[in-house]
């Protein structure tokens, strides 16, 4: 689904590596701090549960397998 082009300019696959790798240079020139993978997945069920998606199908969406995902929202 999310492709780049690398220094040969062949398209290649971006992985969930490539992209906090990025992600994390790019914060650490501008002085911010490192974050992991771990973030984007609990922000993105803070932004489901935040617009009213049922809490069922954010379980679902996140592959929780159980109901901890509850503990960050507030």
């Amino acid at each position: 689904l999310f492709a780049y082009r690398d220094d040969k300019d062949d398209v290649v696959a971006l992985t969930k590596n490539a992209f906090l790798s990025r992600l994390n240079e790019i914060w650490a020139a501008a002085g911010m701090q490192r974050i992991s993978g771990h973030c984007f997945r609990i922000g993105g069920t803070m932004a489901l549960l935040r617009m009213g998606v049922d809490t069922e199908v954010v379980k679902m969406s996140g592959r929780w397998k159980s109901d901890v995902f509850l503990r960050y929202w507030r």
